[in-house]
């Protein structure tokens, strides 16, 4: 199967676990369900639970568990979904639009906005406790993991929201926390949940961690305002690089993720993984 194809499919066995998880879940009244799932459906291209299930396949043992991946995809993808309905908010990035459509906020109120994202947060922990085959020290292991990644969003967020100048060190700490955290913990979940030994789980989650990185740079450079005299928003790298030095820091942290995928076994889940990497490096090339 081809990396494309194979990267489809991963993408719909997430979009179908998470519409499965959602529809179970009791999220009345009314204004709570449909704010939670207005954020969550349609989804965006889902690469977190991709990353999470290709992962998991990429180091697949006989000591893996397939529903434990699957579930930590639902989780990484609600989790997400929860950080981008708080960083929509007026009090954060005041976004009235996202994945095309109106923001939370802007389609059911500030208060709902909150209310959908905290659900949406322990919801995520809820779907990753719902595998009963993992033994108790894999199932809190990964509950570690995606509790780190919630605070490190939450760390990165609050340093995005400081008045300092922005500077490398301040860029850098964003681009780990910010957008890193969640990639390294998608591809972290994953090595468990599959079994992979302690070394295999450290490269995976070094290249998750390099990939958001790469992820966030490119994404700042395709958010530059279109108005020559705007200046980018007060987190992007490009208030401090050119948009050269952009691509080619990019560039780096894509290298950098790939290559710790040579510590993993050649298999077509891992081929995979390096093919989404240069595929989104590709988009600023």
């Amino acid at each position: 199967m081809a990396s494309r194809d194979y990267l489809d499919f991963q993408r719909q066995r997430a979009e179908e676990a998470i519409a499965r998880f959602l529809d179970k879940a009791d999220l009345s009244p009314t204004p709570l369900a449909d704010a939670v799932r207005h954020a969550v459906i349609p989804g965006g291209k889902r690469i977190r639970p991709v990353i999470t299930l290709a992962a998991s396949e990429a180091v697949a043992t006989n000591d893996g568990d397939p529903d434990a991946a699957l579930a930590a995809a639902v989780a990484i993808e609600l989790l997400h979904s929860y950080t981008l309905v708080h960083d929509d908010l007026p009090a954060m990035d005041n976004s009235p639009m996202r994945r095309g459509q109106p923001s939370v906020h802007a389609k059911f109120g500030e208060a709902n906005a909150v209310l959908a994202g905290d659900a949406l947060q322990a919801l995520a922990f809820s779907a990753i406790a719902a595998p009963s085959s993992l033994p108790p020290a894999r199932a809190i292991r990964l509950a570690q993991v995606l509790s780190r990644a919630a605070v490190g969003v939450v760390r990165g967020q609050t340093e995005d929201l400081s008045a300092s100048p922005l500077d490398e060190p301040r860029l850098g700490f964003i681009l780990a926390h910010k957008t890193g955290d969640l990639f390294s913990a998608a591809a972290e979940l994953g090595a468990i949940a599959g079994g992979a030994p302690d070394d295999e789980v450290a490269s995976l989650a070094t290249f998750g961690a390099e990939l958001g990185m790469a992820f966030q740079i490119i994404d700042d450079i395709f958010d530059v305002p279109s108005d020559p005299n705007a200046a980018p928003e007060p987190s992007s790298c490009l208030r401090i690089w050119t948009p050269d030095k952009a691509r080619s820091m990019a560039a780096f942290h894509t290298r950098e993720a790939v290559a710790h995928l040579m510590d993993i076994p050649g298999t077509p889940a891992s081929a995979a993984l390096s093919d989404l990497a240069e595929s989104l490096l590709a988009r600023i090339e």
